[in-house]
């Protein structure tokens, strides 16, 4: 399978170089970190173009490969806030296009394991995704990250993204935010360093907590936990503690590691266009995140005000 990386600057690009790698189907340009002119990609035939850069930057280029009626697979958030993800999620839709958004915590172990044919209701849901300090990313030449303007909030737009769509995948009815608490204590960013936020929909309560707060900037506090009534699933990042009350029992299980999960986005895109199977992760399902975030920032109280 041809598949093309048009990077304009990401710290996420070594993880996307490996991600494809590992699954066998690397990168035709992938050597090529000059490679950002979507018309020149084109004219080689890909089959599926990989988008990285800020957040209107992909904007525009998922634009593109859409008007040309190529794949794309594209980091997150594809746009500052829902109103300028809009168009383009109606357009894909209107075309019939394939278009997955990054998001490998919504794929693996934790979602074969806890599921409501196993452990019956859902009562609430964590998702912790605490990273290293925001100096972290002038140091990677993406300074833009801790720019609100360019990015469209902290790290609630740039990690939560990853926890209101677990929430998404686990629940059902309208989302209500019941509280948001940002702070930007520690570093003095523009926007938020770390946020903590309660929502719930159809009777099920989620926890996310984000952040750039770890004192190591290479290490991660994470965890993705799910409470049914038989079953509770954590998944620490390194494996999977399952207590099964059916069962009588607690388990742990391998999981894919946090810093390679991104494997198991690109085997999921790899996958779904050989098959003729549906986007992962499509623009709608990112939009629903997108709106929800916007409504956080709306509903938000400053700890440190």
């Amino acid at each position: 399978m041809q598949i093309a990386l048009l990077d304009h600057g990401h710290w996420h690009r070594s993880m996307y170089l490996q991600a494809f790698e590992a699954i066998g189907q690397p990168f035709w340009n992938g050597s090529d970190a000059a490679q950002t002119n979507l018309e020149v990609m084109l004219r080689s035939r890909p089959e599926l173009v990989v988008v990285l850069g800020t957040p209107q930057d992909m904007l525009r280029e998922v634009e593109g490969c859409i008007e040309a009626g190529v794949a794309v697979a594209v980091e997150k958030p594809v746009g500052r806030h829902a109103a300028e993800l809009e168009p383009l999620a109606a357009l894909a839709r209107q075309q019939g296009a394939f278009v997955t958004v990054a998001q490998p915590h919504l794929l693996g172990g934790f979602w074969d394991v806890c599921t409501p044919e196993a452990g019956g209701p859902l009562s609430h849901l964590r998702f912790r995704l605490v990273n290293g300090s925001p100096e972290r990313y002038a140091a990677w030449g993406v300074p833009w990250v801790t720019h609100p303007d360019v990015a469209g909030g902290g790290a609630l737009r740039n990690l939560g993204i990853h926890g209101i769509g677990a929430f998404l995948k686990a629940t059902t009815g309208e989302v209500q935010v019941q509280s948001c608490v940002l702070s930007r204590r520690l570093f003095g960013m523009e926007t938020e360093e770390y946020a903590a936020v309660t929502l719930s929909a159809g009777g099920v309560i989620g926890h996310i907590e984000v952040g750039y707060t770890v004192a190591v900037d290479d290490a991660s506090d994470f965890e993705l936990s799910g409470h049914r009534r038989d079953l509770s699933v954590r998944d620490d990042g390194q494996a999977l503690t399952v207590f099964d009350r059916r069962a009588g029992q607690t388990r742990v299980q391998p999981v894919v590691p946090l810093a390679r999960r991104y494997e198991l986005f690109a085997a999921a895109t790899v996958q779904a266009i050989q098959t003729g199977g549906p986007a992962p992760h499509s623009l709608d399902d990112h939009l629903a995140a997108m709106r929800v975030i916007d409504a956080c920032y709306a509903a938000a109280t400053w700890a440190d005000a």
